[in-house]
């Protein structure tokens, strides 16, 4: 690009790049039509195509190969073995996975070639997007309308559940209850991975990362906990310093999670209270051992196992979730591991795209406290 050409397009190109990859990431469908996401983002793989030049192509796609030899594998699998079990095989939502992560491979090097952009520039735009999310969040907290408008488009194969429409779904995606926390858990992490090495100024993603996951899916917290841990012990293991860095990180991460709950008691009290319920919970299993709530149902009726070796490693070719409820052979879980476990065996966990993470209709409410 010319030093022209950069300084008409570059402002102009950098917001089409931000919007871009908020939607290659967060993937939000507000049409009807299911297949319209898939066209935005072919229009957008399209654009980043005309923007590099073969050699720029060849080197990103050459890139992805094993990638691409990996989920073609799982995808003849998977639908091979829910053939023989009489289930969809679900050949286009899979690969769709691969034109996904293509899309943002060439994004990334867009970036790359455009703008010399740094690892630390690009996971920065990332935490951006996060708190881009957040204020989605607020807008949505603030506005009951605003807010079924929007999941009357985003979320519409979960919101007939009062259960999680009422405590849960916030921001703009595709999958709020699986993606959004784990992926920001993750987003929490390098949040906190780039404040250690590259500035404080960092670790105030840090918040936006905490706000976003709790209001959808308290999984992530488990997942930042885990990984913040052992950051935090490298870190008081490598000097004096970094111990109290982290002494610093522990003390400001508690006095948000604080002052959050208690702004989002005031304005979202069943969201509060099933969050709130999530430590108790897990308190009570730790210090009581004591299962109620969520790990009551979890390692009850929800968590089932195949029950031969050859159906471990093989399945059984069916997802055990809402359709198969009254499947005479098998209970009902909206597990993810469990989904994948009794469809195509141990060995294709996380092989498969996931599309089934919310709660099944007609569920007694009274026992479930929500699988996040």
């Amino acid at each position: 690009m010319t030093a022209v050409n950069r300084q008409i397009g570059g402002p102009f190109l950098k917001l089409g790049l931000l919007i871009a990859g908020f939607y290659l990431i967060y993937q939000p469908n507000f049409w009807s039509s299911s297949y319209v996401p898939l066209i935005v983002t072919l229009g957008i793989t399209g654009g980043c195509v005309l923007l590099l030049s073969p050699k720029d192509l060849s080197i990103a796609i050459n890139r992805l190969h094993i990638f691409v030899i990996g989920v073609m594998l799982s995808v003849i699998y998977f639908a091979f073995r829910a053939k023989l079990a009489g289930n969809d095989p679900r050949v286009f939502q899979n690969i769709v996975i691969i034109l996904n992560v293509v899309a943002l491979v060439l994004w990334l090097e867009v970036l790359r070639k455009y703008f010399n952009v740094t690892s630390e520039t690009v996971l920065t735009w990332m935490l951006w997007m996060v708190v881009v999310q957040c204020l989605f969040a607020l807008v949505m907290l603030a506005s009951s309308g605003i807010r079924a408008a929007i999941l009357a488009k985003t979320a519409t194969g979960i919101i007939q559940n009062q259960f999680i429409y009422g405590e849960r779904l916030y921001g703009i995606s595709s999958d709020y209850t699986f993606f959004t926390p784990i992926y920001h858990s993750l987003m929490g992490l390098v949040a906190i991975y780039l404040g250690m090495n590259h500035g404080k100024k960092y670790y105030w993603f840090l918040p936006f990362c905490v706000f976003i996951i709790v209001l959808n899916g308290r999984t992530g917290l488990i997942t930042l906990a885990f990984g913040f841990a052992l950051m935090l012990v490298k870190r008081m293991l490598s000097s004096v310093r970094g111990l109290f860095q982290v002494v610093l990180i522990i003390i400001l991460s508690v006095t948000f999670i604080i002052l959050g709950l208690a702004f989002l008691q005031s304005i979202q009290p069943d969201t509060y209270t099933w969050i709130v319920s999530g430590f108790e919970d897990t308190f009570a299993l730790v210090f009581e051992d004591s299962k109620q709530g969520n790990y009551e149902q979890l390692t009850g009726s929800f968590l089932m196992f195949p029950s031969q070796l050859l159906d471990w490693v093989f399945g059984y070719g069916v997802r055990v979730y809402g359709g198969n409820a009254n499947n005479i052979w098998f209970g009902t879980s909206d597990i993810g591991f469990i989904n994948d476990l009794f469809m195509g065996g141990h060995h294709l966990h996380g092989a498969t795209v996931r599309y089934d993470y919310s709660l099944v209709d007609g569920l007694p409410q009274k026992v479930w406290k929500g699988c996040s």
